[in-house]
């Protein structure tokens, strides 16, 4: 079984980290085809320019070919938004796998490689998720390597929120929950993965899919007050935990010595903090 690998980038005036980007899927080498989707959304800045100038270097195959081959798609329209970018790349998508991989973000090298390896061993996954390298530009802090629960689930994610940030998932399971909501602007992956958990056969791979870039110009960056209204939004509609578990996550950064005694005291503090996650799990919004 030949795989392809269809990925859809939406660009809003993202001229800053595309190229990355573009190349990061362009240049992954293995025994797949890739089709790569490039949705622009109105942008105003050179992002165009730059789809175009990788797309004519695909189509008169000036560009190195490390796989079996790649087709390059592009459609250009007005400003309608992340979500329906997404749809409409995904509804024009015709592989076997899926993702979404944002104008400033990058695949790590042998990714599609790894995860079509995983796939033909078991193509009834529906959901393939792994580890994620944080690059934070215009701070002190510059990349955090971040390991997911490596068993997720719906209920996980009713009760702590998601552990991982990229993925890939089957055509298959899209065409069944999908597409996206778009009356969403920055919880669309979250809404997303609830319907998929909730139906989908789900596999965590010991793998650094990609990069995650955090900056001031992005959504992650700059509008966290927007994520925590859509993510109480969706934690209702899912029947989610009332208390946000992304509060309780930066409340226990602030505790002081909580490491420390994690350290010295592994089991008392697994204890505690199963007795601590019972009780906030008491109290769930009715779906």
């Amino acid at each position: 079984m030949t795989t392809t690998i269809s990925i859809v980038t939406p660009v809003y005036n993202g001229e800053r980290y595309l190229a990355q980007t573009i190349e990061s899927v362009l240049s992954q080498n293995g025994n797949f085809y890739i089709e790569y989707i490039v949705i622009d959304d109105g942008s105003t800045d050179n992002s165009l320019e730059i789809i175009k100038k990788y797309n004519a270097l695909i189509q008169d195959k000036s560009w190195p070919l490390n796989c079996l081959g790649i087709s390059f798609n592009y459609k250009t329209g007005p400003n309608r938004g992340q979500a329906n970018a997404y749809n409409t790349g995904f509804k024009m998508a015709k592989g076997d796998l899926l993702a979404w991989m944002n104008a400033d973000d990058y695949y790590l090298p042998n990714t599609f490689s790894s995860i079509a390896k995983y796939y033909k061993e078991d193509p009834s996954v529906d959901f393939f998720y792994g580890d994620c390298l944080k690059v934070y530009e215009e701070t002190t802090r510059r990349e955090v390597l971040t390991k997911p629960n490596p068993n997720e689930s719906l209920e996980n994610l009713r009760t702590r929120g998601n552990s991982f940030d990229l993925c890939f998932f089957s055509k298959r399971i899209f065409e069944q929950v999908g597409p996206l909501d778009e009356s969403l602007h920055y919880c669309i992956d979250l809404d997303f993965w609830f319907k998929v958990f909730a139906v989908g056969k789900i596999k965590y791979v010991p793998l650094t899919i990609a990069a995650f870039r955090i900056w001031g110009g992005s959504k992650t960056g700059s509008q966290q007050d927007k994520f925590t209204v859509e993510r109480k939004l969706i934690f209702k509609k899912y029947g989610g935990n009332i208390i946000p578990p992304k509060k309780i996550y930066r409340l226990r950064k602030k505790i002081p010595g909580i490491d420390a005694f994690q350290q010295k005291f592994p089991g008392i503090y697994k204890a505690a903090k199963n007795i601590f996650w019972n009780f906030v799990n008491l109290f769930k919004y009715k779906n």
